[in-house]
């Protein structure tokens, strides 16, 4: 399944106020500029969602595209335009417009800078404005469960898997902010060949584990399994594999000693996947287990088997899927056993049931494209009306430069390395506050500084696209990155700071006093921030608010450059300006933690 296309996805969403202003001011000059007879296809709402945002600043504050009016005006878009724009500049009121410029088929259209300020600054230091989404209508009725990390026990995790935490910890925030009603979810995957493959090789070899980093040793010991079948001859090969199915089968009976040594085994994972999650201050409403849906695989088979949705085929059980051109999803194999999308059809079935959810979005790597197809349409065709709001975030993988990364090979950076790493690095840019700071403000900031630049570092990339690890991209206080954000966030209350000891008091007020270009840039991104949010949302794709908060921060700091703040040379300029410094810190600060960040107070 699909979701829809955002724009469908966006009309049930509240415009912001000067889109809508816009969409009835052009609507009325269409209706105008009618043929006798003739009506407009597009509502007021409609045209205000239209428009776009020019590539470069001195093009406008929106950009109308034409082309969607010429069958109606019967005429053709740059005609359109041109028209609209005399139609515009004539009307006496106004209100949001200040004045329109005709490029080709694009109207566009520079917004009233005055109304621009008063609107923004009250909205944003009220709180209003971060409040408003939660009321969308429709979306507070729909629970979304949103399913992701899903680490297999007895592997180290790796960088890769990093990406799937920060990107469904931010899509849970995201959710929430406008308004759906969230359960956040995790699936264990602990049971399988892989795991019999490492007790197995750890019995035949006599292996114990060291007293600590028990996780990280049981990834060595899947490395080490993994490779030993790998150099095997053929005769060896049928040997050890057939001793992993012998430790699978004592795993699933659940009794004995290779039982027993998974349970332990399996708790070391838990364990390392618990610190983690607290680490990144990631937290889930609900876990789920790879082996507690076994047995419910096996009899959603027998039952769907039965009604006559599964088949047999050639002594495995599934779902001919030819004529949707998805193959052949196997459910049972010929050996009785199921496999990942029975297990997956049987815990879709329990969350729909036992959590009676709308929508469930699924974060998985890309390489499960196909898989998901094939899960989501079997669950249609199982009769699940659910099936169809059933989404598959696919996501490319981190790799390293000299291609991707494996667990099976060693090839990987686990995600312990790359904190240490980071953390390294921020510690040193640090030491110039010892003896300045306390030790516990350094390390407070030393762990904030390092968790936003990873989780930065894994969404602020589109989902779909690869990411090529580069860790000095990640720590650099320059350029696209958290720390660059952070230190954005914290110049603000560096200010902030210095005009309360002076006594000077943020005044929104006052906001008529911002008429600066530089000003009006950043009011523009600060009035973008819910369209953005909004629209990240329901194309799930948490990069969008990313790359929003970083031009945010380059017109922050182009503001701050280009006009003094305390040192302004009005009272009421001092004040209003203070109060745009104001919005953009909580804007920031609201943005970073949509991405599951929490910006150190000073740097």
């Amino acid at each position: 399944m699909s979701s829809p296309t955002v724009a469908e996805a966006m009309r049930h969403y509240p415009l912001d106020p000067c889109r809508l202003d816009l969409g009835v001011s052009i609507h009325a000059a269409l209706v105008a500029l009618l043929p006798a007879g003739a009506r407009l296809s597009l509502a007021a709402e409609d045209i205000g969602r239209l428009l776009e945002q020019p590539p470069e600043a001195h093009l406008g504050d929106y950009a109308l595209p034409c082309f969607r009016f010429a069958k109606d005006l019967k005429k053709k878009p740059p005609e359109v335009a041109e028209a609209l724009a005399q139609t515009l500049q004539s009307k006496t009121e106004r209100d949001w417009l200040e004045r329109t410029q005709v490029v080709g088929a694009f109207l566009n259209i520079f917004i009233a800078k005055q109304r621009l300020a008063e609107t923004v600054l009250p909205d944003i230091l009220s709180g209003a404005s971060f409040n408003r989404l939660k009321a969308t209508p429709g979306n507070t009725t729909k629970r979304v469960m949103i399913e992701f990390s899903q680490p297999n026990t007895h592997k180290e995790v790796h960088v890769g898997h990093g990406r799937n935490v920060c990107l469904g910890n931010s899509l849970v925030h995201l959710f929430r902010y406008v308004g759906y009603n969230v359960v956040a979810a995790n699936y264990f995957g602990d049971e399988g060949t892989h795991i019999a493959t490492v007790l197995s090789y750890m019995q035949r070899h006599g292996k114990t584990a060291p007293a600590t980093e028990r996780g990280a040793w049981l990834g060595e010991m899947y490395v080490a399994a993994k490779r030993e079948l790998a150099d095997a001859d053929p005769a060896t090969k049928a040997k050890l594999t057939e001793e992993i199915s012998r430790v699978h089968r004592s795993i699933e009976s659940k009794s004995g000693e290779t039982y027993q040594l998974w349970l332990t085994t399996r708790q070391w994972s838990l364990d390392d996947f618990d610190r983690l999650y607290r680490w990144l201050n990631v937290k889930f409403d609900v876990l789920f287990y790879e082996s507690e849906v076994s047995e419910a695989a096996q009899k959603i088979v027998d039952e769907f088997l039965a009604k006559g949705v599964f088949t047999l085929d050639q002594g495995a059980v599934g779902v001919d899927l030819t004529a949707q051109k998805l193959g052949f999803c196997i459910l049972r194999k010929r050996d009785g056993n199921t496999l990942y999308a029975t297990k997956d059809l049987a815990l879709a079935r329990r969350k729909f049931e036992q959590y009676k959810i709308d929508r469930n979005v699924y974060v998985v790597g890309d390489e499960q494209n196909h898989h998901f197809k094939q899960v989501f349409k079997v669950l249609e065709l199982m009769g699940f009306g659910q099936a169809k709001q059933c989404f598959h975030l696919s996501y490319g993988m981190v790799v390293l430069p000299e291609g991707k990364m494996s667990s099976r090979d060693g090839r990987v950076v686990p995600f312990a390395a790359l904190r240490t790493l980071v953390q390294d690095h921020i510690g040193k840019i640090l030491e110039k506050y010892v003896g300045e700071w306390s030790s516990e403000e350094i390390e407070t900031t030393k762990h904030r500084l390092t968790d936003g630049a990873i989780k930065y570092g894994m969404i602020s990339t589109d989902p779909v696209k690869e990411i090529v690890f580069n860790v000095e991209d990640w720590v650099s206080f320059d350029g696209n990155s958290g720390p660059y954000l952070m230190y954005s966030y914290s110049r603000t209350q560096s200010i902030l700071r210095k005009a309360a000891e002076a006594g000077y008091v943020p005044d929104a007020a006052l906001a008529s006093a911002l008429t600066d270009a530089t000003e009006h840039e950043l009011l523009r991104y600060l009035f973008d921030f819910n369209q953005v949010v909004a629209t990240a949302c329901e194309s799930l794709k948490p990069s969008l608010v990313a790359t929003h908060l970083f031009y945010l921060c380059k017109a922050f700091n182009r503001f701050y450059a280009g006009v003094p703040v305390l040192k302004a040379e009005k009272p009421e300029q001092r004040l209003a300006r203070l109060a745009l410094v104001d919005a953009f810190g909580r804007t920031l600060v609201q943005g970073l933690a949509l991405l599951g960040i929490t910006p150190p107070e000073r740097m």
